[in-house]
């Protein structure tokens, strides 16, 4: 019965991204704007723009993030991104990928970009990779660290072979980013720290007054990266450049 709630709902996850993907076809051919903002934003670009506002803070204004109000969505994007840099052997799932991130994403309040931007931190888009640590795939999840957020977000866990499942391995990646945002309260840098090296790790460093910097730096970076392709690819559809992040 699992099994079969599990397949019904990736078939649903699936279809909702093929109607997404067609309605910002139509979307983006007819481009209605009012004052400078497309009538057709979504309450995903709302949460997009919420969670990135979050991420940047003051930096937010004037970013490249702020300059993408005006998009209907991210949807063909995200797909364009995943289609180009996930692994050769995964090309198939690509659409699948997409349809995880932004579902996830959405379901969870964060901007697909910033989950997108963790994805190529931890893995460059290679579901079969293996961390040194016993980390596995795309978001590069350990086997105990997955069960424990499974179990506590209700999700099918089957040990290692969960976490070879791409599409599993950001559902369960995202849930866990999602309990470190809460944990630090919002507090950027220090969940996105987290992620890499644990909440006890980070409270330790920050009760000695020393701010997390490696590993958030590195995930901003590729954030602002993909940012900058994002509104590239507004200016030129045809010249995306997407293998250059």
């Amino acid at each position: 019965m699992k099994a079969r709630q599990f397949l019904f709902k990736r078939f649903v996850l699936i279809m909702t991204f093929a109607l997404a993907f067609f309605a910002e076809s139509i979307f983006t051919a007819s481009k209605p704007v009012v004052s400078g903002h497309n009538i057709f934003a979504s309450k995903s670009t709302s949460r997009r723009l919420m969670h990135a506002r979050e991420l940047l803070g003051n930096d937010y204004n004037g970013s490249l993030a702020e300059k993408s109000s005006g998009l209907v969505s991210v949807t063909h994007f995200v797909y364009n991104i995943v289609n180009n840099r996930i692994d050769t052997k995964w090309k198939k799932h690509a659409s699948t990928v997409s349809a995880t991130i932004l579902a996830e994403s959405e379901k969870k309040g964060f901007d697909p970009l910033f989950v997108m931007a963790v994805i190529q931190t931890e893995s460059q888009f290679n579901p079969s990779i293996l961390g040194s640590h016993g980390e596995i795939g795309l978001m590069q999840i350990k086997p105990d660290t997955a069960k424990w957020i499974a179990q506590k977000e209700g999700l099918p866990f089957k040990g290692k072979a969960t976490l070879r499942n791409p599409m599993m391995n950001i559902r369960i990646g995202v849930a866990y980013l999602s309990f470190l945002r809460n944990n630090f309260e919002g507090h950027a840098r220090h969940y996105v720290a987290a992620y890499n090296m644990g909440p006890s790790n980070v409270r330790r460093l920050v009760s000695q007054s020393i701010q997390p910097h490696d590993y958030p730096t590195r995930v901003y970076g590729n954030y602002a990266d993909i940012y900058k392709m994002l509104m590239k690819s507004q200016q030129k559809p045809a010249q995306m450049g997407l293998a250059s992040l």
